[in-house]
């Protein structure tokens, strides 16, 4: 299925075709398209997730060993069957034919979960992570969610901001202690 759809600025939206994507405008911007990700593109997009990961794991103060055997885990646990893991959708971001970042959704009943989200560090700070969280919240809203949810790293002070200028508020904190 082909599902498109334009950002609230415009609200225009249909329902089209064969294969599924997702499009957004932003004011002043091109438009920004999701497409699911494919078997060949999920194995390079895989090891570069993770890796980034447990990097993230790792600037929360556990050792850069035991983040890597995290990260690893976790993406087996959550990601059995690749891309085609039911209930999980992962796309990549386009801008006409530009790659401009990826989204990885949950979706089950009446919620989804953004597990993660990323912009290429080159595009950052142009609107890109905006317009694929509004897709991606959309798509969520139009197949049922009533709720979409994500996790941050306290030390992510651009999306932190990112998110609470989209509306995401606060529902749980985690703390550490170094021993």
């Amino acid at each position: 299925m082909r599902l498109s759809s334009r950002c609230a600025s415009d609200g225009t939206g249909g329902l089209e075709g064969t294969t599924e994507r997702r499009e957004s405008r932003l004011a002043g911007m091109a438009e920004v398209r999701l497409e699911a990700m494919t078997e060949q593109e999920f194995g390079p997009w895989r090891a570069e997730a993770e890796a980034h990961y447990a990097r993230s794991v790792t600037s929360s103060g556990v050792p850069a060993d035991v983040a890597a055997a995290e990260a690893a885990e976790t993406y087996a646990n959550l990601l059995p069957d690749g891309p085609a893991t039911v209930g999980h959708h992962i796309w990549h971001a386009y801008d006409g034919d530009r790659r401009v970042g990826f989204l990885w959704l949950k979706f089950s009943g009446r919620g989804a979960f953004v597990y993660n989200v990323a912009v290429e560090p080159e595009l950052r700070r142009q609107g890109y992570g905006r317009a694929i969280m509004e897709a991606g919240e959309r798509w969520s809203r139009e197949n049922g969610a009533s709720t979409i949810g994500l996790h941050v790293f306290a030390h992510n002070h651009g999306a932190l901001s990112l998110y609470e200028q989209l509306g995401y508020a606060e529902t749980g904190r985690k703390m550490a202690k170094q021993l």
